[in-house]
């Protein structure tokens, strides 16, 4: 679910940046900010667990250089699931910086800061976090989305790596995802796409569920609103555990909302 909604939120910075660096002074003052929630089925690792997830962050950009931009933000997020798994079940809050470099259609970013969550096992509350990314995506994904009647393949690739959790503050985590549409049919503001996804993660600390395959096939409803998108699917959903070699399906049901602004704070 949050590989779809990482296509939004960078697409949104891309072409919010884009506006701000054309229309208003060199080195403005900008708050880019967003807002997204995922709910739906865990998947086959968790059988008949329902999670969700979100993520509220506000950026502030303090420096611009071309295509390089630069700023503080803050982090609060959530997870809840059905089931009652303590893992499954936090709310992070993460004060940093990052650094991002536009290139083509896509971007390039590094961060670090201060994680706010408690370690089961030490206790401790605040961890060091950083952390290197990548997004690109193809076929322009809101226009082929809303408009023209011929087919588009709206498509992304997200990589990250980084200390991503205080539940396990000292392993270093790496997850990649490619995914790839067809929007086939379009009316009244909605796009039916259906699409293939693959994912591979890992991490130093060899979790066994930190080390998996995953790939799905399926179709979503996607519409665009005010300042972000919505979108509802289905997918059957194929893992496999590269240090078990065990392998599981199931098919997830899900729903995504991402919002997203970018206002001039000093004009």
């Amino acid at each position: 679910m949050r590989s779809s909604i990482c296509v939004f939120v960078v697409l949104y910075v891309l072409t919010g940046s884009a506006f701000a660096q054309q229309a208003i002074p060199p080195t403005p003052l900008t708050l880019p900010g967003s807002f997204w929630i995922s709910t739906g089925n865990a998947g086959p690792a968790e059988p008949d667990n329902r999670i969700s997830q979100g993520t509220l962050e506000q950026e502030i950009t303090t420096w611009r250089h071309g295509s390089w931009f630069a700023g503080p933000f803050v982090s609060l997020s959530f997870t809840a699931d059905t089931a009652g798994y303590d893992w499954n079940n936090k709310h992070p809050v993460t004060l940093g910086a990052k650094l991002q470099h536009r290139i083509g259609n896509g971007v390039v970013q590094a961060g670090a800061g201060l994680m706010f969550e408690r370690d089961p096992i030490s206790g401790d509350e605040r961890h060091p976090t950083a952390f290197v990314g990548y997004w690109a995506g193809w076929q322009g994904d809101v226009a082929a989305h809303t408009r023209g009647r011929r087919l588009a393949f709206p498509g992304s690739v997200n990589v990250s790596s980084g200390l991503l959790t205080g539940r396990d503050p000292d392993n270093w985590m790496s997850y990649a995802t490619l995914q790839q549409g067809i929007s086939a049919v379009r009316a009244g503001g909605f796009a039916v796409v259906p699409y293939a996804s693959s994912g591979v993660t890992f991490d130093t600390k060899r979790r066994t569920w930190q080390n998996r395959l995953t790939n799905d096939a399926g179709v979503k409803v996607v519409r665009t609103i005010t300042g972000g998108v919505v979108e509802a699917g289905v997918a059957q959903r194929h893992q496999y555990e590269m240090l078990t070699g065990r392998g599981t399906a199931e098919p997830v049901v899900f729903v995504n909302l991402w919002i997203g602004w970018n206002p001039v704070a000093n004009r």
